[in-house]
């Protein structure tokens, strides 16, 4: 098993922080903190410091932005921010564009412990 990783999970979604809090504790990480919008992913970052960061692409914009505007906004302001972005839409495009914005990994939705799984070895990689 990898060295454990301390993780922020930044998800609208009550029901999908609790499904990846119960993966990522399964393959033996941490979480440090939840995030439920834009507002408080920042300041949960900022705190915590987190490891890896997984982010809903289809954040609600509550707290003034949505998903690919948090991710820019945490890169803005750590270089090293080591993201996973989630979401429903894996069109090539999206993808694209979320590693342009400086995404380390994507994984689809529904998610799949394995696809998580190779997502967090390839954030640690980065």
């Amino acid at each position: 098993m990898p060295d454990p990783k301390r993780i922020l999970i930044i998800d609208d979604n009550a029901a999908i922080r609790m499904i990846l809090t119960d993966m990522l504790e399964t393959l033996g990480h941490k979480v440090v903190a939840e995030a439920a919008d834009s507002v408080a992913a920042l300041k949960a970052y900022s705190e915590q410091k987190p490891d890896i960061v997984t982010l809903d692409l289809s954040l609600s914009a509550v707290g003034g932005a949505d998903g690919l505007s948090v991710l820019k906004s945490l890169r803005l302001a750590d270089a090293k921010a080591r993201v996973i972005v989630i979401s429903g839409n894996a069109q090539e495009k999206v993808r694209t564009l979320v590693e342009q914005a400086g995404a380390c990994a994507f994984v689809g939705k529904p998610i799949k412990e394995d696809d998580l799984n190779a997502a967090l070895a390839k954030a640690t990689q980065v």
